[in-house]
């Protein structure tokens, strides 16, 4: 069973989320911040107006892009998982000074920072890394879950810890707030691409939004899930897997990983859940349409 609950509560305005039960685990989808819309044409700057017309469903009523800055909470056999952190607290100057609501999503779930296990990176761009350290009282950044491993595969470390050219600032900046404290701390894993970080989940790399960008999948009790972040940002490249976000370092790698997972995902049944997918359509399925694929969601925001 799939519900989403929109409840105003903390700074962050409406926390968003959609829950499912799936085999012996539960998957809380979160959005930590939606930021303004903008022209789709602008995040896709290969498309035209005339592209978006088939897809106008996955836009606002004016047309425009708005995607959640979303993360996973999971519950089950391998304890309390968070894939992926947010935004952070804020206020975010790129996202227009806002503010994340992650921790105030988790206490309506019933979980406090000191539940989590464990966090798993898909990748550390900005929106991803957010809520890893938070500073204390005398400013000093500390883990923000501190019983949590930390967990993040050994390419996509390498390519930020490189200091990467041509990464906008935004990104470097909350790489250095948020990630480096937490190695400085030595509570930061980098483990190997395509390794088991917790029981039962492994992560497959599926390279292009980043260089070691990594989807997560999870075999419980029967059910297969896989985590793919920012494979895609919008429900529309699931029927267009050639279009390219904006924030895609390497954009054909990012066309062949959606391609496998596509291929792959629609013969298996896989469930598939997306980070940047308005809650409410973020967990589901990719089906076959004649040639291509579409998404078939399994919730609609209540």
């Amino acid at each position: 069973m799939v519900r989403c609950v929109g409840d105003p509560v903390g700074k962050g305005g409406y926390v968003r989320i959609s829950r499912l039960a799936w085999g012996d685990f539960e998957i809380a989808g979160i959005a930590d911040a939606r930021p303004a819309p903008v022209d789709p044409c602008r995040s896709y700057p290969a498309t035209s107006p005339a592209d978006w017309e088939p897809h106008r469903r996955w836009l606002t009523a004016e047309g425009q892009f708005q995607p959640d800055l979303g993360c996973f909470l999971l519950r089950g056999p391998m304890g309390v998982v968070l894939i992926d952190a947010g935004i952070g607290p804020g206020p975010v100057p790129y996202l227009g000074d806002a503010d994340g609501c992650l921790i105030d999503a988790l206490a309506a779930l019933g979980v406090a920072p000191a539940d989590v296990d464990a966090v798993l990176f898909t990748h550390l761009h900005f929106d991803h890394i957010g809520w890893a350290s938070l500073p204390d009282a005398h400013g000093v950044p500390r883990p923000a879950f501190p019983r949590a491993r930390y967990v993040v595969g050994a390419a996509e470390w390498a390519f930020w810890s490189a200091g990467p050219a041509g990464v906008m600032a935004h990104h470097r900046e909350a790489f250095a707030r948020a990630i480096l404290p937490l190695s400085a701390a030595g509570v930061l894993e980098v483990v190997a691409d395509g390794s088991s970080p917790v029981a039962g989940a492994t992560y497959v790399p599926l390279p292009g939004n980043t260089p070691g960008h990594q989807g997560l999948r999870i075999e419980s009790g029967g059910a297969r899930a896989l985590f793919v972040a920012d494979l895609c940002h919008c429900p529309a490249q699931v029927a267009a897997p050639h279009w390219s976000h904006r924030s895609d370092v390497e954009p054909d790698a990012g066309r062949l990983s959606r391609r496998h997972v596509f291929e792959t995902c629609a013969e298996d049944g896989t469930l598939l859940a997306f980070g940047h997918f308005p809650r409410g359509v973020d967990l589901g399925h990719v089906r076959r349409d004649g040639a291509g694929w579409r998404w078939e969601p399994r919730a609609t925001l209540a």
